[in-house]
């Protein structure tokens, strides 16, 4: 009791709250898997998956840009019917694809998704932690959630009872391991100068000082190699390579425990990318602003976000309005159907444009919070605190989401490396780089002052 009654309710809100940041990775694969579909149409010249529809009234078949093909697609695994192949260990079989969609829960505790939010309430200064799990070492929990995701491809191989499946998780076992070597050596040059584990406190060292990609510049070419190599994703996917293995580790699953692997995969991405941006890319910090001065103009922050959105909007009718365009002049078969179905896209475009406009010029005009004096320490109020951590929030995402692109970019820019030739870049190239970037910054972080 006298643990519960030391917090108000307030603070026990905002903290069970935090934990639906656990479910983003499942969200984002929502955004990926079409934005991959897509992605991968526009490098191959293509148009990607635009057959699956809803029937809406006036507008006609809806396609959603390829969102109705995935929900499609989604449904079919869930409803197809699951078996194990004779002889497979079957505990171990059914268990194997639910590890890595599990540790997906566990790995965004320890991310800061926005900075720590310190407010007036009741007359007392209340701070709430960034991350759902504010940890001295989250960097090291983090790593330690992630690494336990290769236990399910190493179970599902050998519980298979196939040569391929059984060499698809001993592949997946070594490139690991080699990788997260990489990874861990490329980011201690950073853990150097911000002198913490702590995953907030490297946010607010690249906000007070200059960001990850600009002080380590060759930790971060590094780090992003190993990472997407750790994510099993091409080039790297030597561990489900077609042409030798059939589909490695998961060959003998099909239905939702493929899925569970497909799943797992992309919110291994999720994950890779925020932490990619966390440490490199400033995390929540927005670009040349301070916390503090956000704090102090929260009204005309609020309004420059909610026009930037609005710009968004304004560029997504663009594309719809070219697209048009291009489509009126064309001599396609069905181009009234999808001509119907853009109006459906433009009035949504400018309702959303014309809301988040009146919404910043509000903000911009009305919104004008005022400090409270607690001890002789000015303290912001709870509007003040949510919307900068609405605003960090946002500024996460969209760097996390650039990052997703990359992903997909090098996966369909680049052919499938050899499995020797991905060994020998982890152990003889990548991890020698590494070693002696640490080492160069170790002695100018000593030679300037440092610790």
């Amino acid at each position: 009791m006298d643990i519960i009654e030391s917090k108000t309710w307030v603070e026990w809100l905002i903290t069970i709250a935090k934990f639906g940041f656990c479910f983003v990775p499942v969200l984002y694969i929502l955004l990926l898997i079409p934005m991959e579909r897509r992605g991968a149409g526009f490098m191959q010249d293509r148009q990607g998956p635009n057959r699956s529809y809803i029937k809406v009234p006036y507008f006609g078949k809806v396609r959603l840009f390829g969102y109705v093909q995935n929900m499609c697609d989604g449904t079919k695994l869930f409803f197809k019917e699951m078996f194990a192949p004779k002889g497979a260990k079957k505990f171990l079989y059914y268990v194997a694809p639910a590890i890595p969609f599990a540790i997906v829960f566990l790995s965004p505790c320890v991310i800061p998704w926005f900075g720590p939010m310190v407010f007036e309430w009741g007359g007392k200064v209340v701070r709430i932690a960034g991350p759902i799990v504010d940890s001295e070492v989250g960097i090291l929990l983090l790593f330690g959630f992630s690494s336990l995701s290769a236990y399910g491809a190493v179970l599902a191989g050998l519980s298979s009872r196939s040569k391929y499946s059984y060499l698809g998780s001993l592949r997946t076992t070594a490139m690991t391991i080699s990788y997260e070597v990489c990874q861990g050596l490329s980011m201690m040059g950073l853990l150097v100068l911000a002198g913490s584990f702590s995953l907030t406190d490297i946010v607010n060292w690249q906000e007070h000082h200059v960001w990850g990609i600009v002080a380590q510049p060759v930790a971060f070419f590094c780090f992003l190699i190993a990472t997407i190599a750790e994510t099993g994703r091409a080039p790297f996917d030597v561990a489900e390579g077609e042409p030798e293995l059939v589909a490695g580790y998961h060959t003998e699953y099909g239905a939702m425990q493929f899925g569970l692997f497909y799943m797992g995969e992309y919110s291994h991405i999720c994950i890779s990318s925020l932490l990619v941006a966390t440490l490199f890319l400033g995390g929540y910090s927005v670009p040349f602003v301070t916390t503090e001065t956000i704090q102090a103009h929260m009204g005309g922050s609020l309004a420059i976000l909610c026009w930037v959105l609005a710009f968004f909007a304004l560029a997504f009718l663009h594309m719809i309005y070219r697209y048009s365009r291009k489509l009126s002049a064309s001599a396609q078969s069905n181009k009234m159907e999808i001509l119907q179905e853009y109006k459906l896209y433009k009035g949504i475009g400018w309702i959303a444009a014309f809301v988040l406009i009146c919404a910043g010029v509000a903000s911009w005009v009305l919104y004008n919070p005022q400090v409270t004096v607690i001890d002789s320490v000015a303290v912001n109020t709870l509007g003040v605190a949510l919307g900068t951590a609405l605003i960090h929030l946002l500024v996460l995402l969209v760097k996390s989401v650039f990052f997703c692109w990359v992903w997909i970019w090098v996966r369909w820019t680049l052919p499938r490396f050899r499995y020797d030739h991905v060994m020998h870049l982890g152990w003889k190239i990548i991890l020698n780089i590494a070693i002696l970037n640490l080492v160069v910054t170790a002695v100018v972080a000593k030679l300037m002052g440092g610790n």
